[in-house]
């Protein structure tokens, strides 16, 4: 499995909050068969979760070199979950291009075109699609983050549609299959998936505590996709061509 969006680098958001727990939940991610992860802590403008670049390479670095000295084999990239704002297309038109793309706010996933975009739960953001639009523009590929735990999208699924169709991408938590975020939740990933609207699942791990559960996991997808194909497409497959950039 490869990993995409989690809260595993230490310090910087409502993650792991030191070094060994992130050594240990990393430890965890490898026993259930994790081969790849792109550490994604949150960046919200205007909170507490903002650390820029140069801070989050440097622990990045530091968490790399502590994994390798603990016999860690997980190849570790580095990224965001970047919560939407107005200004999220300024922020990135500073990324593009630049050879060092450490000096700047925030990181797009493992330094290609896809950027991992989180919408608030509760209430919607009109301005988003506008914001999601300029990115498009300039070459990226929003990649949407849990779409099935927004209450307006359990409402209403059919508003991921438009997101699809301008060029976004949605990235379910398998863990709502196991009902970790309540019923609708799991009810909404799985009309999602039914209709072919997800194109990968990922972890949202924050705790040492939270456990993969992919096998379990695997059964429920099988139940839903009876396709070992399609399976493998969301927990591997889709999300190395996000690694890669492809």
């Amino acid at each position: 499995m490869i990993d995409i969006h989690n809260h595993i680098m230490p310090g910087i958001d409502d993650g792991s909050p030191d070094m060994a727990t992130s050594l240990a939940m990393l430890e965890k991610a490898e026993r259930a068969g994790v081969t790849d992860i792109i550490l994604t802590p949150h960046y919200i403008k205007g909170s507490i979760y903002n650390a820029n670049n140069v801070k989050k390479w440097q622990v990045f670095n530091e968490l790399r070199q502590a994994a390798i000295g603990a016999g860690r084999r997980v190849n570790l990239y580095l990224g965001n979950e970047v919560y939407i704002d107005g200004k999220l297309a300024e922020m990135l038109a500073a990324y593009v291009g630049k050879t060092t793309p450490e000096m700047y706010e925030i990181s797009t996933l493992n330094s290609t075109k896809y950027v991992l975009v989180e919408f608030p739960i509760r209430t919607e953001d009109k301005t988003a699609k506008n914001t999601l639009f300029s990115l498009v523009q300039m070459g990226f590929v929003p990649v949407i983050a849990h779409p099935e735990r927004y209450i307006y999208v359990q409402e209403n699924p059919e508003k991921v549609d438009e997101l699809i169709g301008m060029g976004c991408l949605l990235q379910g938590n398998y863990l709502s299959l196991t009902g970790r975020y309540g019923k609708r939740a799991e009810k909404t990933l799985k009309r999602l998936l039914f209709g072919n609207k997800i194109f990968c699942l990922a972890s949202d791990i924050h705790k040492y505590t939270d456990e993969y559960q992919v096998e379990l996991v695997r059964k429920k997808l099988m139940r839903i996709l009876r396709s070992e194909q399609a399976i493998q497409d969301l927990l591997v497959n889709n999300p190395r061509r996000v690694l890669r950039g492809e």
